[in-house]
């Protein structure tokens, strides 16, 4: 099976045997052939963002390119938990890796509706990539203002919600191949609460993007590594019950991790 151009269907995908493109294979283990392939879409997407045309299943469709050069450099994809994704406004908290999560996301949750990104606040005017978070109308954070931040959070995503938006949330201080749950804060669910909407946790593996040594978004791929998407279930939260609503979060997305690895 190879990554379909249009919505994943059931509830889950895995990739079938190999499809490494014969010109990955000439240029051997190196990263060229990968980053070409994966940057020409967000190049491509980015200039439809400067030009006021944003498109949330024009930006699936590009998403869809850079999943897909996982493959054709002889990587793995595993999706699971797709059913668990309604086409309503919910937040959704998930561990975080490197880049390749941000730039794939609005193709494997198609199912999920329109979403939008809580980033920190340097990466709107970061070159290419700052004109998607722009066209998206993505969340800036600026990590040095805790209290400004969360008013932020609650203003703005509330409204994204209120018009049918869902917000994705990455509440780890920093990203990283290792899950740190006293680092992963309730951030998300104060946010769904006071929206009134369902949370939603789901964990992902996507340390075949590496991170690099000089320019951090630019590391080494590694092929071994399967890239990995599993969806929990929705949670109604209220003040009586979100601090176990945020444990069973950071367990769904630790338990998941942990059998990854096993």
């Amino acid at each position: 099976m190879s990554l379909p151009e249009e919505a994943i269907q059931g509830d889950s995908y895995k990739t079938e045997g190999s499809s490494r493109k014969l010109m990955d294979k000439i240029l051997r283990l190196g990263n060229l052939y990968f980053y070409s392939k994966a940057f020409k879409p967000i190049n491509d997407f980015s200039k439809i963002c400067q030009a006021g045309k944003y498109d949330f299943a024009e930006l699936a469709k590009h998403c869809q390119r850079v999943l897909k050069a996982v493959e054709d450099c002889g990587g793995r994809v595993e999706i699971d938990g797709l059913d668990n994704l309604a086409n309503e406004p919910r937040v959704y908290v998930a561990n975080h890796m490197s880049s390749l999560e941000t730039v794939t996301l609005a193709y494997v949750m198609q199912k999920a509706g329109p979403s939008i990104f809580v980033i920190k606040e340097s990466l709107m005017t970061y070159p290419v990539f700052g004109h998607i978070m722009q066209g998206m109308s993505c969340i800036p954070m600026t990590r040095n203002n805790p209290i400004q931040d969360l008013k932020t959070l609650l203003k703005q995503g509330g409204e994204m919600l209120k018009n049918g938006t869902s917000v994705i949330i990455f509440p780890q201080k920093t990203r990283g191949v290792e899950f740190i749950p006293d680092e992963f804060n309730s951030i998300g669910c104060k946010l769904a609460r006071r929206a009134g909407v369902k949370i939603q946790p789901f964990a992902l593996d996507t340390s075949f993007w590496g991170r690099g040594k000089i320019v951090s978004d630019y590391g080494p791929i590694t092929r071994s590594s399967t890239v990995r998407f599993s969806f929990g279930e929705g949670m109604d939260i209220d003040s009586k019950n979100q601090k176990e609503v945020h444990e069973n979060c950071v367990e769904f997305i630790e338990n998941k991790l942990n059998q990854w690895k096993s």
